[in-house]
């Protein structure tokens, strides 16, 4: 069993709060702006979990497959819909898919919490079609979301960040199965500036226009199939 296998129940908690539906909000924008989903297309939602993004792509559209290594949470992202959305438990790294079998794959913080990042992206980059999207977002590792993350896992070892790994870009840039086309950042309001979501929007916007790495909590990395390797 997996600390994610133990965290399935509440794992959906935090983005009923306040603070976690602006996170969640802000992670979203920018992963729709850099994914670019379109109605028809097929994809991937890779460490899945309970199925957030996984659904969010189906209604827009999309045919969509979820792929999770905890089967806790796949019951509960199964339980959110009505069986036509398939949710699959295997490896990331490890994909039972052929080659060029996706449009779009995606994975929001996902890479932070597999062993071997790199083999998941080649992965991720193997069942993309031809001039396919790779989408992945990262907790930001020079933010103060890694900080606050980073410190839970140090002092909590049931927490689902005990071990886990947070990227730069450039880390990212290394990990990558070509050079990135594009990458985003956002979530430039840390957890303790957090008041109500308004203030917050207001503040988020504001510091976004430097769209620096410095002070981000999240970025989001867009590679696409066919780019020149790194």
């Amino acid at each position: 069993m997996t600390l994610f296998d133990q965290k399935a129940e509440s794992y959906d908690d935090f983005c009923r709060t306040p603070l976690g539906h602006f996170v969640d909000a802000v992670e979203r924008r920018l992963i729709g702006a850099m994914a670019r989903p379109r109605s028809g297309e097929s994809a991937i939602d890779l460490g899945c979990g309970t199925g957030s993004y996984t659904y969010w792509l189906h209604k827009l559209g999309l045919s969509v497959t979820g792929v999770d290594l905890s089967e806790k949470m796949l019951e509960v992202a199964r339980r959110k819909g009505d069986g036509r959305v398939p949710f699959i438990r295997a490896d990331v790294t490890h994909l039972p898919f052929p080659p060029d079998s996706f449009d779009l794959a995606l994975a929001n913080a996902t890479l932070e919490f597999v062993a071997d990042p790199k083999a998941a992206l080649r992965e991720a980059y193997r069942v993309v079609k031809p001039g396919g999207r790779v989408v992945v977002g990262f907790i930001a590792k020079l933010g103060p979301w890694a900080e606050q993350y980073s410190k839970r896992g140090r002092e909590d070892a049931t927490s689902v960040y005990h071990g886990a790994r947070f990227f730069s870009y450039e880390e990212a840039v290394e990990i990558g199965p070509c050079i990135p086309e594009q990458v985003r950042f956002g979530l430039y309001v840390s957890p303790r500036e957090f008041t109500d979501e308004a203030s917050a929007w207001s503040l988020e916007m504001r510091r976004r226009v430097s769209q620096d790495e410095a002070g981000a909590g999240f970025m989001v990395v867009r590679w696409r199939k066919g780019t020149l390797p790194v």
